[in-house]
């Protein structure tokens, strides 16, 4: 450009989402989680097992300071590799156990149906739902013909955001939606 040469990059960082050649989001979850663990430490007095909090405003905390880091944008990563965001599963997992001073032998399940949270894959999904509904009701015909698209089927090999819509929740998702099933039938 202009007799000038530019340098190739592997990512770029836009908007605070960082874009990788093939669209993996390796990079960007790596760095949602580094953030979200440098944000976890630094609360870690306020959300510990030795806190005072209620366990209520811990849940709070944790969805205004953290959740909200590592979900940023998530309509547009969440078809990524499932091996991925577990990555981001185990850091709210590790925050349930510590919220709630929880042992080891305490199932993850019951530790997110106690604190009313939902998994990271479910949250995601509920927010790509809630992006698309949205954008498909949006005056631009431009933005609606951008969203309006039917993803491939499962099994292709190319993903794109909306095939998070159609994908089988995972086995923690499962397991705490099977818990809410159980506790609804008692009350």
């Amino acid at each position: 450009m202009l007799d000038a040469i530019i340098p190739w990059q592997r990512n770029y960082k836009y908007l605070g989402v960082t874009l990788d050649k093939n669209l993996h989001f390796r990079d960007h979850i790596e760095r949602v989680r580094n953030t979200a663990l440098f944000y976890k430490a630094r609360l870690g007095a306020v959300l510990g097992r030795k806190s005072k909090l209620s366990r209520r405003n811990k849940r709070t905390i944790y969805k205004m300071c953290i959740r909200t880091v590592m979900t940023y944008a998530s309509p547009i990563f969440a078809h990524a590799a499932p091996k991925a965001l577990h990555r981001l599963q185990v850091i709210q997992n590790k925050f349930c156990r510590a919220a709630t001073d929880a042992h080891w032998c305490v199932r993850n399940s019951i530790l997110h149906k106690d604190l009313e949270l939902p998994t990271i894959s479910k949250y995601m999904k509920d927010a790509s739902k809630r992006f698309f509904d949205i954008a498909g009701l949006h005056p631009n015909a431009l933005l609606r013909a951008a969203v309006d698209y039917q993803p491939p089927h499962p099994t292709h090999l190319i993903r794109r955001p909306r095939n998070v819509l159609t994908d089988p929740p995972d086995a923690l998702t499962a397991a705490v939606e099977s818990l809410n099933d159980v506790n609804d039938m008692h009350d």
